[in-house]
């Protein structure tokens, strides 16, 4: 017999200042609980991409956010469950990152980035970033 897989859209802000990603950290209560991640989160039902991106960011980094334009489209797959992730380039119309539903938030280089233990999507988008960085994606916008 199969086991149901579960399919989750969730959508992810990458927000981008003078050469550094912001990244939140996870509760250690929820799933991939104490990993980085790039902030944002799961679709509510009826909701909207950009929608999602707004209210997640706000309850999560107290920030109001313009979100531009759909980069990429992730997937990820657990056993169970797969994800896919809808990374958006967004930037920030008002207010400073503060941990309001995680556990702590910060600037990161790309260097910085690849030290930090990312949850398995937002490792994805880490090697995405590096490959762009060297020239090897020339893709503005994909997904």
């Amino acid at each position: 017999m199969k086991t149901r897989r579960i399919v989750k859209d969730v959508c992810g802000a990458l927000i981008e200042k003078d050469g550094k990603f912001l990244v939140a950290r996870r509760k250690l209560n929820d799933s991939f609980g104490g990993l980085w991640e790039f902030p944002g989160g799961g679709l509510e039902p009826g909701e909207g991409k950009k929608q999602c991106l707004e209210r997640e960011i706000k309850e999560e980094l107290g920030l109001d956010i313009k979100v531009l334009r759909l980069i990429r489209v992730f997937g990820d797959e657990i056993p169970g469950l797969k994800i896919n992730v809808f990374l958006f380039r967004c930037g920030i119309k008002k207010g400073i990152p503060r941990p309001l539903d995680c556990l702590d938030v910060r600037w990161v280089s790309l260097e910085q980035l690849k030290r930090l233990k990312l949850a398995q999507a937002d490792r994805k988008v880490l090697s995405w970033l590096l490959e762009r960085s060297k020239g090897g994606d020339k893709s503005k916008t994909k997904g």
